[in-house]
C-alpha cells in the first residue's frame, strides 16, 4: 500500500534523505520518498496504516525533535 505523510521541521534536502533512510529501515517498508519542497513523504509498505504511522512518527522524533510527521 501507499501512504502519504506531511513532514515539517527539516532543515535541508540532505536531512530529507537521511529521514527516508531511517524510514526504509522499518520492517515492512519497501520504499520511502520525501519531497523536501512540498514536505510530502510517500511510503510503500506492507504494514497497516496504524502500525506504519506510529513507526514513521517515531522515526521523525528519533531523527530530530524539530521534525513533525502527520498522516495526510
Amino acid at each position: 500500500m501507499t501512504y502519504k505523510y506531511i513532514v515539517t521541521g527539516l532543515d535541508c534536502p540532505n536531512c530529507a534523505k537521511k529521514l527516508c533512510a531511517l524510514v526504509e529501515k522499518i520492517e515492512g517498508v519497501e520504499s520511502a520518498r520525501l519531497n523536501f519542497l512540498s514536505e510530502e513523504m510517500t511510503v510503500e509498505s506492507t504494514l497497516d496504516a496504524a502500525t506504519l504511522g506510529k513507526a514513521v512518527v517515531q522515526a521523525g522524533r528519533d531523527f530530530s525533535t524539530k521534525v513533525t510527521v502527520v498522516a495526510k
